[in-house]
Protein backbone atom coordinates (compact mmCIF):
# COMPACT_ATOMS: atom_id res chain seq x y z
CA UNK A 1 0.00 0.00 0.00
CA UNK A 2 1.31 3.08 -0.69
CA UNK A 3 1.96 5.68 2.21
CA UNK A 4 1.79 9.39 2.18
CA UNK A 5 5.22 10.60 4.05
CA UNK A 6 5.97 14.16 4.95
CA UNK A 7 9.87 15.03 5.85
CA UNK A 8 10.59 18.40 7.66
CA UNK A 9 13.88 19.28 7.56
CA UNK A 10 16.48 22.24 7.33
CA UNK A 11 18.98 20.63 5.20
CA UNK A 12 18.08 20.51 1.95
CA UNK A 13 20.66 17.64 1.15
CA UNK A 14 18.76 15.72 4.10
CA UNK A 15 15.43 16.05 2.37
CA UNK A 16 16.84 14.74 -1.18
CA UNK A 17 18.27 11.81 0.39
CA UNK A 18 15.21 11.10 2.55
CA UNK A 19 13.29 11.18 -0.34
CA UNK A 20 15.56 9.03 -2.82
CA UNK A 21 15.09 6.64 -0.31
CA UNK A 22 11.35 6.78 0.93
CA UNK A 23 10.26 7.05 -2.90
CA UNK A 24 12.46 3.94 -3.76
CA UNK A 25 10.17 1.76 -1.03
CA UNK A 26 7.17 2.84 -3.36
CA UNK A 27 5.62 5.89 -1.21
CA UNK A 28 4.88 9.46 -2.16
CA UNK A 29 6.92 11.73 -0.23
CA UNK A 30 6.62 15.53 0.49
CA UNK A 31 9.45 17.58 1.59
CA UNK A 32 9.68 20.76 3.45
CA UNK A 33 12.41 23.05 4.75
CA UNK A 34 9.99 25.61 6.07
CA UNK A 35 8.38 24.11 9.23
CA UNK A 36 6.67 27.58 10.41
CA UNK A 37 4.77 27.44 6.32
CA UNK A 38 3.14 24.43 7.67
CA UNK A 39 1.78 26.13 10.50
CA UNK A 40 0.36 28.46 8.25
CA UNK A 41 -1.04 26.56 5.39
CA UNK A 42 -1.71 23.16 7.20
CA UNK A 43 -2.79 21.75 3.40
CA UNK A 44 0.32 19.57 3.43
CA UNK A 45 -0.44 17.83 6.79
CA UNK A 46 -3.55 16.19 4.69
CA UNK A 47 -3.46 12.50 4.41
CA UNK A 48 -0.09 12.38 5.68
CA UNK A 49 0.68 8.63 7.03
CA UNK A 50 3.91 10.05 8.49
CA UNK A 51 5.21 12.96 9.67
CA UNK A 52 9.49 12.51 9.90
CA UNK A 53 10.72 15.61 11.39
CA UNK A 54 14.63 17.09 12.26
CA UNK A 55 14.18 18.85 15.79
CA UNK A 56 16.90 20.93 15.52
CA UNK A 57 16.41 23.27 12.80
CA UNK A 58 16.98 27.30 12.94
CA UNK A 59 13.72 29.09 12.89
CA UNK A 60 11.64 26.14 14.71
CA UNK A 61 12.18 22.73 16.74
CA UNK A 62 10.60 19.70 15.74
CA UNK A 63 9.14 18.82 18.45
CA UNK A 64 7.80 22.65 18.66
CA UNK A 65 5.89 22.40 15.24
CA UNK A 66 4.28 18.72 16.67
CA UNK A 67 2.95 20.49 19.44
CA UNK A 68 1.40 23.59 17.12
CA UNK A 69 0.08 20.03 15.07
CA UNK A 70 -1.01 18.54 17.81
CA UNK A 71 -2.80 21.58 18.89
CA UNK A 72 -4.52 21.97 15.73
CA UNK A 73 -5.78 18.06 15.26
CA UNK A 74 -7.57 18.35 19.38
CA UNK A 75 -9.40 21.32 17.47
CA UNK A 76 -10.87 19.50 13.99
CA UNK A 77 -11.26 16.48 15.43
CA UNK A 78 -10.50 13.37 13.14
CA UNK A 79 -9.75 9.82 13.77
CA UNK A 80 -5.79 10.04 14.19
CA UNK A 81 -3.03 11.83 13.14
CA UNK A 82 -0.07 10.80 11.72
CA UNK A 83 2.64 8.47 13.09
CA UNK A 84 6.02 10.21 14.06
CA UNK A 85 9.88 9.63 13.79
CA UNK A 86 11.46 12.29 15.44
CA UNK A 87 15.02 12.83 14.47
CA UNK A 88 17.83 14.53 16.72
CA UNK A 89 21.99 14.52 17.15
CA UNK A 90 21.33 15.63 20.62
CA UNK A 91 18.90 13.23 22.68
CA UNK A 92 18.58 13.45 26.16
CA UNK A 93 15.76 12.04 28.56
CA UNK A 94 13.69 15.14 28.58
CA UNK A 95 14.05 15.00 24.79
CA UNK A 96 12.63 11.41 24.99
CA UNK A 97 9.85 12.64 27.61
CA UNK A 98 8.58 15.55 25.75
CA UNK A 99 8.63 13.40 22.04
CA UNK A 100 6.68 10.52 24.19
CA UNK A 101 4.09 13.35 25.57
CA UNK A 102 3.49 14.63 22.12
CA UNK A 103 2.59 10.69 20.43
CA UNK A 104 6.57 10.57 18.87
CA UNK A 105 7.02 6.95 17.93
CA UNK A 106 10.30 6.84 17.87
CA UNK A 107 13.66 9.50 17.91
CA UNK A 108 16.27 8.24 15.64
CA UNK A 109 19.83 9.47 16.61
CA UNK A 110 21.96 11.58 14.49
CA UNK A 111 23.69 10.24 11.82
CA UNK A 112 20.85 8.25 11.01
CA UNK A 113 21.50 4.33 9.68
CA UNK A 114 19.79 3.65 6.75
CA UNK A 115 18.82 0.65 8.01
CA UNK A 116 17.74 1.79 11.13
CA UNK A 117 15.53 4.41 9.37
CA UNK A 118 13.34 2.19 7.26
CA UNK A 119 12.86 -0.40 10.05
CA UNK A 120 11.13 2.62 11.92
CA UNK A 121 9.50 3.62 9.10
CA UNK A 122 8.35 -0.20 8.47
CA UNK A 123 7.38 0.02 12.25
CA UNK A 124 5.32 3.34 12.12
CA UNK A 125 3.26 2.63 9.08
CA UNK A 126 2.27 -0.86 9.76
CA UNK A 127 1.38 0.81 13.73
CA UNK A 128 4.08 -2.14 15.08
CA UNK A 129 6.74 -1.74 17.61
CA UNK A 130 9.94 -0.48 16.03
CA UNK A 131 13.16 -1.94 15.91
CA UNK A 132 14.68 -2.46 19.56
CA UNK A 133 15.44 0.99 20.77
CA UNK A 134 17.82 0.60 23.80
CA UNK A 135 18.03 3.88 25.11
CA UNK A 136 13.81 4.24 24.77
CA UNK A 137 13.67 0.86 26.36
CA UNK A 138 16.23 1.74 29.57
CA UNK A 139 13.78 4.58 30.01
CA UNK A 140 11.32 2.79 30.17
CA UNK A 141 12.50 -0.11 32.64
CA UNK A 142 14.04 3.41 35.40
CA UNK A 143 10.40 4.38 35.08
CA UNK A 144 11.22 7.50 32.67
CA UNK A 145 8.08 8.25 30.79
Amino acid sequence: MVRTILVVDDDRASLEAYGRLLKRLGHRVVLSDEPERLLSDPAPLAGIDLLILDQMMPRMAGLDLLACVRRAETAVPRASGPAVLLISALISDELRRRAGRLGVTEVIEKPVDAARLLSSIRAALQDEPAAANPARDELRDRGVS
